[in-house]
């Protein structure tokens, strides 16, 4: 049993007769959609217009729909249909159904990733992995700039004294950075950095863009996404060396990043916003009004409203927000769409824990998606994520990934 395969460092290119191929034309665009994903604060975001061009390029030729991923479309689409249903009856309140139009887009964004990574998967994998580096560096920079208050651009880029950049929340901000930053790490740790000082000082940026942004759920995921990538990789690899050079560069890094941290919280404001960031509970979280008690109390209004609230109809009745993605899938897409959601996250669990421990060409990648994913998954506890990007990306990605290995293990072809 061989150790982890190496993804190329960059994805090779066709061309034929001189010519761009429409390969390379399709590869470049997905890069483009990805790379784009940092700027989120304008609608419709370029990461959407760019998905459009990008579909309309794949669907003549290189997407293809497989059987392996027919759970997740199934499931999203039962999903949508019942939040097309909750939002009948408030159609007439504003946002309700620009709402229900967002999860449609999502879903077919997740449902487009999947079947585009499925096949010539090491080749596209390869390209979404370095868009997504270099869209987490421009928001951690742009982040920054705003929580530093660079040029005046604190107000706009960090209005609550958190990087929060072009996204409209540090949260969101904080959970797009952890995957980027688990591909940087476990390329780290496998030893196949081609340019490793540029690598480095981009794990950095992204770090401190997280760490600024001062999202608790963040923190605690990207912690738990490290130490789960770490178990991973030193348990799956049968290469006693690659074990000893995981446990020495997590030392080290261990070390970095107390002293890291050290330096930055010599500093009073940051150490005070620390401080108060790093409570696990905070005032609006308890009590019968806070976020956890009316997440109890609205358990038995939900079981009671087969057709949901409706969407945006939870903070009207409750005075905030949900702040639980599962909770929120049944107050805004009815029974339908939360039983539908809570079915494809088991089985994303399901087919995630099946990749990931399937040897194939891209098991490497698999646990670096698998990782922030899981975490995302657990934070929908604490969070409404269900129009985050980045988590459908992912959660496209399992799919496609486990498409992919369904198909290598059937034929040997990746």
């Amino acid at each position: 049993m061989s150790t982890f395969e190496h993804l190329p460092a960059n994805p090779s290119t066709h061309q034929s007769n001189g010519m761009v191929s429409l390969d390379l034309i399709q590869r470049t665009f997905l890069w483009l959609m990805i790379a784009s994903g940092w700027v989120v604060i304008i609608e419709p975001a370029p990461y959407e217009i760019l998905f459009v061009v990008t579909l309309a390029l794949m669907l003549p030729a290189g997407l293809n729909f497989h059987t392996a991923a027919m759970p997740m479309v199934l499931f999203m689409i039962a999903y949508n249909v019942g939040g097309g249903l909750s939002v009948l009856p408030v159609t007439g309140i504003p946002k309700t159904t620009q709402f229900v139009i967002v999860s449609i887009y999502m879903g077919i964004s997740a449902i487009f990733i999947a079947n585009v990574v499925a096949d010539d998967t090491i080749k596209r994998i390869a390209v979404i992995k370095n868009a997504y580096i270099i869209a987490a560096v421009l928001g951690s920079i742009v982040g920054l700039i705003g929580y530093f208050n660079i040029g005046g651009m604190g107000e706009t880029w960090a209005p609550i004294l958190r990087a929060q950049g072009t996204f409209k929340d540090p949260n969101v901000l904080g959970t797009f950075l952890i995957a980027p930053a688990i591909f940087l790490i476990q390329d780290f740790l496998l030893g196949r950095q081609r340019w490793p000082i540029s690598a480095s000082i981009a794990l950095l940026i992204i770090i401190a863009g997280l760490f600024f942004a001062f999202s608790r759920g963040a923190w605690i995921s990207a912690m738990a996404s490290g130490i789960m990538l770490v178990g991973l990789m030193f348990v799956l690899t049968p290469s006693p060396r690659l074990r000893t050079r995981i446990v020495l560069l997590c030392i080290f890094g261990v070390i970095a990043l107390v002293g890291l941290l050290s330096v930055a919280l010599s500093i009073e404001k940051i150490r005070l916003l620390f401080a108060e960031r790093a409570n696990f509970l905070n005032s609006y979280d308890g009590g019968e009004t806070g976020r956890f008690g009316n997440q109890l109390r609205s358990i038995p209004v939900l079981l009671q409203s087969p057709n949901g609230l409706g969407p945006l109809q939870f903070s009207p009745m409750f005075g905030q927000d949900p702040h639980n993605v599962y909770i929120n899938a049944f107050s805004s897409y009815g029974w339908l769409g939360g039983f539908s959601y809570l079915l494809l996250i088991l089985s994303t669990i399901i087919i995630g824990i099946k990749t990931v421990f399937s040897r194939t060409p891209w098991q490497a990648f698999a646990i670096a998606v698998w990782c922030p994913l899981f975490f995302t998954i657990l934070q929908g506890i604490q969070i409404d994520t269900d129009h985050w990007r980045h988590f459908y990306l992912l959660l496209g990605l399992m799919w496609g990934l486990y498409a992919a290995t369904v198909r290598y293990q059937r034929t040997g072809c990746s």
